[in-house]
């Protein structure tokens, strides 16, 4: 009998990314809900994200098996009337946990209002469904903000400090989470740095490393804040969508958390991104100067700087933290559960060329 999958965040870029696995290799039918947006419908956001997924065409056999919902991952029953919610409380077998805010600069009570009021309303859900036989609850790495060393799967509230209000509000959901493992079905994914699909190139034009390579490509980002040796995980969409698939079934990773990281070995220098991005770009290479030095830099220089140029500094000084190399991901979980199944996270080098290509394709509205 098909799985009947509620997804929140199927707009996102990883929440698309395990929409197409699951309709490529399963027979699930799949409950999205989703916010009207920019004077688009709920629809015709599927319809456009389906629309990248599926360029060649073939998207319109998969739309019978979508219901799509109108509603709200932060109010009270999803948003949803309350005959649509009981509805699914009796039809839904799985709950994808995805929906959140990304942004690093909203105040903290808005971050806490979507990412742990929405987790809060997603909890409740799965407590009212009878059927419920898994909850996979996508994190993020960076709940560890600004702890050093390696940071292991089991860990989580060690006391750190964070880089933004994404970060804190993300710990807080977590632990949230965390503390329903014995009542819950749940599993926990945590990937790192997710900066396009390997095997398309498929980026997200929303994505921190996105818009600074595009602001690089267009010649005006020169410099960045950093040090060359500094090792970033990035990580591809598609192998993060193929491990959640292979390891959400299995009833061993219940109670469990999952580092969806690149890994001790398969870090990328951002001295070697400078490197990929130059070559394949063709623009001559952007400066990486110490943090200090490109603030006293910027410092001297701001009075001549556009109004335009002042706001992308400041873009790239949220991102600032991101770069410096820290912390390392254990993900010792992941490789257990992974093993002899041929799944393993891609080098950047080798697919690079591929997230250039996509880069360079007309941009459609």
């Amino acid at each position: 009998m098909p799985a009947d999958i509620f997804l929140t965040g199927a707009t996102g870029f990883i929440g698309s990314g395990l929409l197409q696995k699951w309709l490529a290799t399963t027979d699930a039918r799949f409950h999205l809900l989703v916010r009207s947006r920019h004077d688009q419908d709920p629809g015709s956001r599927i319809d456009k994200i389906l629309g990248e997924l599926y360029p060649e065409g073939g998207a319109s056999r998969l739309r019978s098996r979508l219901e799509i919902l109108e509603g709200d991952i932060a109010r009270q029953r999803l948003g949803l009337r309350r005959a649509d919610y009981e509805r699914l409380t009796e039809t839904i077998t799985h709950i994808v946990h995805c929906a959140a805010a990304a942004r690093f600069d909203l105040e903290i009570d808005q971050a806490r209002r979507i990412n742990v009021g929405g987790t809060e309303q997603i909890l409740t859900l799965a407590q009212r469904c009878p059927g419920l036989v898994k909850l996979d609850y996508i994190g993020t790495a960076y709940v560890a903000g600004r702890r050093d060393g390696i940071i292991t799967e089991d860990q989580l509230d060690q006391g750190q400090e964070h880089n933004n209000t994404y970060e804190r509000s993300k710990l807080e959901a977590e632990r949230l989470i965390r503390e329903h493992w014995t009542r819950l079905p749940i599993t926990v994914f945590r990937p790192s740095i997710v900066i396009c699909d390997a095997a398309t190139g498929r980026i997200s034009r929303h994505s921190a490393f996105y818009r600074v390579l595009e602001m690089y490509r267009q010649g005006r980002v020169k410099v960045l804040p950093g040090d060359p040796g500094a090792l970033l995980d990035l990580v591809p969409l598609d192998y993060c969508a193929q491990a959640v698939a292979l390891i959400s079934p299995e009833a061993s990773s219940v109670g469990r958390c999952y580092h969806l990281t690149a890994g001790p070995d398969n870090l990328t220098s951002l001295g070697q991104i400078r490197d990929l991005a130059a070559r394949h770009f063709g623009v001559a290479p952007f400066a990486i100067l110490p943090p200090e030095a490109f603030g006293a830099m910027i410092a001297e220089r701001k009075e001549a700087l556009s109004e335009e140029d002042q706001k992308m500094l400041a873009e790239i000084d949220i991102y600032r933290p991101y770069l410096s190399g820290r912390p390392r991901f254990d993900p010792a979980h992941t490789v257990a559960a992974l093993k002899d199944r041929g799944v393993e996270v891609p080098r950047l080098k080798d697919y690079f060329p591929r997230m250039v290509a996509y880069m360079n394709r007309p941009m459609t509205s």
